[in-house]
């Protein structure tokens, strides 16, 4: 068989936070069959619609196949599934460290993952943002606080892709931030300012055709980002002073933010994975 890139197993969207801060997952088809049922991208709408038809928020851990400690087995699928594939079983347990992404599975493109994305997903190990549910990792945060008790400087790295929907919402922050292009693809920034304009700015390592390595966003300005067209992957950062606390960020709706800036209404559905949530979870980043 070929080599497979990422397999995915199905969970409850419910049951994602403690399933990666054990050091294994064991479900209880491991017990019942002696396997964990796993598919790959073009296999995962059979498998919901066949046995997760009651359930709507579900997510997908993303699986390196070479990092699993348990034998892959691709057999036939039980007799229920009307089709001729075969699905790979995981005899074992699930060890954490092969989880290298959990996807909502609204979000999810159906699309395979690249030996390239698989590759940086193993190498940083991001994290989901809350609200945005972009792939980044916090670097520093500043140990010295301002007079109202925030940090004076954090730094992050991130990760946009298409096939695991990692993009930025519209979002609006309190201070400047300042954005980095590390590499891969070029990605690109739309700002939303008050006044009604609007700016595309696109980071990459193309100078020559107007693509830059650094911007700043000024305080106050709405700001969506994404992987540009045809690319695999972008890697950037993001450093601010005063650091970045839940507290600074506001997401926008996209009802509101089309009314206002109706000649970007396609980057700003595009980019609406927040649905109506506008704000980071309490205590975050503090």
């Amino acid at each position: 068989m070929a080599h497979i890139n990422a397999l995915f197993v199905i969970v409850p969207s419910a049951d994602t936070p403690a399933i990666v801060s054990n050091e294994s997952y064991a479900p209880a088809s491991l017990t019942q069959e002696g396997f964990i049922h796993a598919c790959e991208y073009h296999q995962v709408d059979d498998v919901v619609s066949q046995f997760f038809t009651d359930q709507s928020a579900l997510s997908l851990l993303v699986i390196d196949p070479t990092l699993l400690d348990a034998e892959v087995r691709y057999e036939a699928p039980s007799l229920s599934m009307n089709s001729t594939d075969l699905f790979a079983h995981i005899y074992g347990v699930l060890n954490r460290d092969a989880i290298v992404d959990v996807c909502e599975l609204v979000h999810f493109k159906h699309q395979p993952i690249t030996p390239q994305v698989m590759a940086v997903l193993r190498h940083y190990r991001f994290e989901r943002l809350p609200v945005e549910s972009t792939l980044f990792k916090s670097t520093w945060r500043s140990s010295c606080n301002n007079i109202l008790g925030e940090p004076v400087g954090t730094a992050m790295i991130g990760l946009y892709c298409d096939s695991l929907t990692s993009v930025s919402c519209f979002h609006k922050l309190t201070f400047d931030e300042v954005w980095h292009f590390y590499g891969g693809d070029p990605l690109e920034l739309t700002l939303l300012y008050p006044d009604g304009r609007s700016e595309q700015v696109v980071l990459g390592a193309d100078f020559a055709n107007g693509q830059v390595c650094q911007y700043r966003i000024p305080a106050g300005v709405w700001q969506g980002g994404c992987l540009v067209e045809g690319g695999q992957y972008a890697l950037f950062g993001c450093t601010m002073a005063p650091g970045f606390t839940g507290s600074c960020f506001t997401a926008g709706v996209a009802d509101a933010l089309i009314e206002a800036y109706p000649n970007e209404e396609k980057i700003i559905k595009k980019l609406s994975v927040n649905g109506h949530q506008t704000t980071m979870p309490d205590g975050f980043a503090t």
